[in-house]
């Protein structure tokens, strides 16, 4: 019986709202944009510690998981899942265009500036990600890279408008969650992606997108798209001489689930807590299985 939190550290990478100060006067984009590029609520769907999973833990468990490391600055201007050497990339460590093409900045912050929003926001997210798994390199069995997703792919990434799986789980592979040529290698095996896609199809089944498109078939589970998983996983799935490999895996879920079907001009409305709750609890029970696995 686990007398333990869940062996888990999870990322939570793009939930913040929050706009740095120093390039607020240069933004072109308003709160309305930056509520509709944000993993809106991950910090609740990823709650393991929530009151309301009580009937899911074991008597003499813990609720939660080792350690979880979030993100208060929107990603729509600081994204602490790309490289940082990708500066100057429109979607890069620093944003100069929205997911749907608009541009964020009426005047793109010089080097220095992005130099120093990586060092005042970027690096302190990965420093602490950092540290919390050397501090539970004994315990801690997954990376878990959390996040949310549009219900339609937007019009500036891959597979503009295509409608997307209610749960996408990633490790860097192919459909099947097998090393893909180009790399040779992926975050965690294909076999432990499989069984948790599995397990996902079995807990999300009945879940129904909250503005179905008539006539679109949407699956339950997809692998490695229409994500097949960033920097985070890929940095911390490889060792270094201060901590070991750990397996890493992304997930996703769509937000047409809790928010509805998104554009960039979307209204912000208050967290659906009800739908948010649902989907909680069968994340819970979905990571109890998964870690029962490792």
């Amino acid at each position: 019986m686990r007398n333990h939190p869940l062996p888990l550290i999870t990322s939570l990478a793009h939930g913040g709202l929050t706009t740095p100060p120093s390039v607020t006067q240069q933004l072109t984009i308003d709160a309305t944009t930056i509520y509709n590029e944000c993993d809106l609520w991950v910090e609740q769907l990823y709650d393991f510690a929530h009151a309301d999973l009580a009937p899911w833990i074991p008597a003499a468990g813990q609720p939660g998981v080792l350690a979880s490391v979030t993100m208060p600055i929107a990603r729509v201007l600081v994204d602490v899942n790309r490289d940082p050497d990708d500066l100057g990339q429109p979607d890069g460590p620093i944003k100069t265009m929205t997911s749907y093409g608009a541009p964020v900045y009426r005047k793109v912050p010089d080097e220095e500036q992005q130099q120093a929003l990586l060092e005042a926001n970027w690096h302190p997210y990965h420093r602490a990600l950092e540290a919390a798994l050397r501090t539970h390199a004994n315990g801690a069995k997954l990376l878990l890279d959390c996040h949310n997703m549009a219900q339609h792919g937007p019009a500036a990434y891959h597979f503009p408008g295509a409608a997307r799986p209610l749960i996408c789980l990633a490790n860097l592979g192919d459909a099947h969650g097998d090393p893909q040529p180009r790399l040779g290698w992926t975050t965690c095996s294909g076999e432990l992606l499989r069984a948790a896609g599995a397990i996902a199809a079995e807990l999300f089944a009945d879940l129904a997108l909250l503005e179905p498109t008539p006539g679109e078939a949407v699956p339950t589970v997809a692998l490695n798209w229409p994500f097949a998983g960033g920097y985070i996983i890929q940095r911390y799935s490889q060792g270094t001489l201060t901590r070991p490999a750990l397996p890493a895996m992304m997930i996703e879920v769509n937000r047409g689930l809790f928010v509805g079907d998104q554009t960039m001009n979307t209204s912000i409305t208050a967290a659906n807590e009800p739908a948010i709750a649902q989907i909680r609890q069968r994340l819970y029970q979905w990571a109890t299985r998964v870690a029962a696995l490792l």
